[in-house]
């Protein structure tokens, strides 16, 4: 099936939190024992659910373990539960999400999730929590698989560098560097063969990774008139090998300079973000239609 991704801020809510051990072979029948332990806590505690019960995973769900998962519900505000109870009301922060839908048999969830970390690649966002999934039709509703509803959500930041991966060789890699970098308006001031400089300074072994100190005239002259200390904006590629390919990476300038606050800067720091994505995102080979 396609899955559609979108990126939303929750919203801040009271939420009955209940840890449980669930197994995978057992996945459905834990779910909906978690379920009817969610109900009798709220029941017995006089709350009212305001929302879709959810798991949250703090480890990875292999077969042949059991791990313990936190149940949740959103509930209207009420007053702290008994410890009695074994549950938890927690205040949840707004925060930031990827959010996909599932639907059919939790068996075949991989693939939403498989989704999701393909568009946070792509996306260029990072996971900075564990994946919660709520139960909009949930196994306590319906007997059919088919008919299940699950949404997956994954907390989310912005990633701190623009990066594509490359397949071919490292020298190629280097060189299409070399030319986008070039077409684009940026001037190559400096390379240092960072694997040799340690290799000869300490000794360490690194794979092969090659640091392009880089300005773009425009954007540096920009920068400068708006601030004698923002420098040259931005200033170095990374070309750099690793397991399954080539990855070219810099860092964003619009995250660098709204961490330091420079309201004046930020404009050009989005436009050399534009710039550099545009760079590095022609790098990848165009996709051709199969005939």
């Amino acid at each position: 099936m396609e899955y559609r991704v979108s990126l939303c801020e929750t919203a801040p809510q009271a939420v009955v939190r209940v840890p449980l051990e669930i197994r995978p072979d057992l996945l459905t029948d834990g779910i909906v024992n978690g379920m009817q332990r969610l109900t009798e806590v709220t029941e017995r505690a006089g709350l009212t659910a305001s929302g879709a019960p959810t798991i949250t995973f703090h480890h990875e769900l292999t077969a042949g373990d059991t791990i313990t998962v936190d149940f949740g519900l959103p509930i209207e505000p009420a007053p702290a539960l008994g410890p009695s109870t074994g549950a938890q009301l927690v205040i949840q922060p707004p925060v930031l999400v990827a959010r996909t839908c599932h639907r059919g048999a939790y068996e075949d969830i991989d693939a939403a999730y498989r989704a999701l970390r393909q568009w946070l690649s792509d996306a260029g966002c990072r996971p900075v929590g564990p994946p919660t999934e709520a139960y909009l039709i949930g196994p306590d509703e319906v007997s059919d698989p088919r008919q299940l509803i699950t949404e997956i959500r994954i907390p989310v930041a912005p990633s701190p560098t623009i990066a594509v991966h490359l397949d071919g060789s490292f020298a190629d890699a280097v060189e299409l560097t070399r030319i986008a970098l070039r077409q684009n308006g940026f001037r190559i001031i400096s390379e240092t063969d960072m694997q040799a400089m340690l290799r000869e300074q300490t000794g360490e072994h690194i794979e092969e990774h090659l640091m392009l100190g880089i300005c773009h005239p425009r954007l540096a002259s920009r920068a400068l008139l708006a601030d004698r200390q923002a420098g040259m904006l931005p200033r170095s590629v990374v070309v750099r090998a690793d397991a399954t390919g080539v990855i070219v990476e810099a860092a964003d300038p619009s995250i660098l300079v709204r961490a330091t606050a420079q309201q004046e800067l930020e404009p050009i720091a989005d436009d050399a973000h534009r710039l550099l994505a545009q760079t590095l995102g022609g790098l990848r080979p165009p996709v051709t239609a199969a005939s």
